[in-house]
């Protein structure tokens, strides 16, 4: 069973936490990211994505400063005693509630905790930079866990009484938080919550590998694990897979790979059946894709099954783009780094990608299936990986909410 525990979290005191949350910067362009920095003095992405041309020390330097005087001025403030936090968000019509605790390292060590996407390490190791700086974990790693009737109901009961915190992101979803403390309570929810077997990272991947490395550097530094560094555990949150929410992650790419449009369309029949559309075209069920080009948008369902292996992977509608498309027609090699290929989030709707599309006569556009929360949790079980930028969950647990500081 995983090892989840209570936490003294640090959180929103004497300021509003809607004013400190982090929103996604996937939501922000680079104005709402100045708006927030010259609005907003002590929300947390002057910690996380510090404005400035400063040197990567100064940078650091600044970030702690600024996490220091948030403290000093009591701006948030740690709880005294180790505390649950029920946490629900919503989104439209779409409910979530679950909860924020700390997992033990050994738990993602040892693969109770599973992942299903690639890390890059550079990137992991600008987290690690980030979080060894401020020794605190300012975000919580995303995760699904096995629905449970007991877990569901308790939470339910919890959540009865006025929240602490209940507010409206940036991204209009809303959220709201209750601080469990009481100690019977607590012990109540540690009992039915360390019945969950596995946990599966749903987004916080690379936050996820950082933490691994800051476990290793404090093992190193200290010559054993030690629960007095607090850097054997990190902040989950911890939603049942029924109501973690996942949208779809589109594509475009910035030309046709030197074909016309009648010879492109003519490739793409010889693995799908392309069919023009009288509006924008959104999938309705896998293997089928919607694809936008020069103001027209078309339907195309891959036909040529008999060419997939048994294997999950091979069947992803994701992979069966990059295959039969994307690779072999428009000559994306490198799904990930390419220049010519741009992924957006399915939160922005089909206009992201006309207006993408639109403002580059000769790109062209592709939506797709949104992936189902079993065969994220298939791939984790097998140990295989999505290729890059196929699962959005959303809405998200915002960063800044509850934080996590190592030394306690």
């Amino acid at each position: 069973m995983i090892d989840i525990r209570p936490f003294k979290g640090t959180r929103p005191f004497n300021e509003e936490a809607k004013n400190l949350i982090a929103p996604s910067t996937d939501h922000l362009n680079e104005h709402h990211l100045i708006d927030i920095h010259e609005k907003h003095y002590w929300n947390y992405l002057k910690i996380l994505n510090p404005v400035g041309q400063l040197k990567e020390i100064d940078t650091l330097k600044a970030a702690k400063d600024h996490f220091d005087e948030m403290k000093e001025r009591d701006i948030i403030k740690k709880d005294d005693v180790d505390s649950y936090y029920i946490y629900q968000i919503k989104l439209q019509d779409h409910i979530q509630v679950g909860f924020l605790a700390v997992a033990n390292i050994r738990d993602f060590i040892e693969n109770r905790i599973k992942g299903h996407e690639l890390t890059y390490q550079s990137r992991l190791n600008e987290r690690a930079d980030q979080m060894l700086n401020i020794e605190t974990q300012i975000g919580p790693i995303y995760v699904s866990y096995e629905d449970d009737k007991n877990i569901e109901s308790f939470l339910k009961n919890l959540t009865i009484n006025v929240p602490d915190y209940d507010f409206e992101s940036f991204d209009k979803s809303h959220h709201t938080l209750w601080c469990i403390q009481n100690l019977e309570d607590v012990n109540k929810l540690s009992k039915k919550i360390n019945n969950i077997e596995y946990l599966y990272i749903a987004d916080g991947h690379h936050r996820m590998g950082a933490m691994k490395k800051i476990s290793e550097y404090y093992q190193k530094k200290n010559n054993k694990f030690n629960n007095a560094d607090g850097c054997i555990f990190f902040m989950i949150a911890a939603f049942p897979k029924s109501q973690s929410k996942i949208f779809d992650y589109n594509r475009v790419v910035k030309d046709l790979n030197g074909l016309s449009v009648n010879e492109f369309i003519k490739k793409i029949e010889c693995f799908f059946d392309c069919n023009k559309e009288n509006e924008s075209f959104r999938p309705k069920k896998t293997k089928q894709f919607g694809m936008y080009h020069h103001n027209q948008w078309y339907s195309i369902n891959f036909k040529k099954k008999e060419l997939l292996e048994e294997d999950i992977l091979s069947n992803l509608d994701i992979n069966i783009l990059n295959q039969y498309c994307l690779r072999s027609i428009l000559g994306i090699k490198d799904i990930n780094n390419d220049e010519r290929i741009r992924f957006i989030a399915g939160c922005h709707g089909l206009e992201a990608l006309e207006k993408k599309v639109n403002d580059n006569i000769d790109s062209v556009a592709f939506s797709i299936f949104p992936s189902n929360i079993e065969d994220v949790i298939n791939l984790a079980n097998n140990n295989l990986t999505m290729p890059p930028k196929t699962t959005w969950f959303d809405p998200k647990p915002l960063d800044g909410l509850v934080v996590y500081e190592f030394n306690q």
